[in-house]
């Protein structure tokens, strides 16, 4: 698990950090381990947000359209039954749940706008 959540304090796993910051890089989705790195951090800092309510926040999508959501991975913010895909997903992929669409939904830590 990427982030530990308490009532009012999330902590963020260094070490997923780095994975998705390496992942950006090796896919050169960013010129250096700097740009690397902030990518990721912004990007489990919202998930760190998400972790605590409901954010709004901005990506691109593959297809290159920007898309506006609206998003949680708080567990009293929505009602879904769990079917689990039986994988874990790349530390550069972040998955949250959609309030609009209400589905879960993903994007990549390079996309993040």
């Amino acid at each position: 698990m990427a982030t530990t959540t308490s009532k009012n304090n999330v902590r963020i796993n260094k070490s997923m950090v780095m994975k998705a910051a390496w992942q950006v890089l090796k896919s050169k989705q960013a010129k250096d381990l700097a740009e690397a790195l902030a990518k990721a951090w912004k990007a489990y800092k919202l998930k760190a947000k998400m972790a605590l309510g409901v954010v709004k926040f901005v990506f691109k999508k593959t297809n290159g359209e920007i898309r506006q959501a609206v998003g949680t991975l708080a567990n009293n913010m929505y009602q879904y039954d769990f079917k689990g895909t039986g994988y874990a997903s790349p530390a550069s992929c972040i998955r949250y749940f959609d309030l609009e669409r209400k589905a879960f939904r993903s994007f990549t830590v390079a996309s993040l706008l």
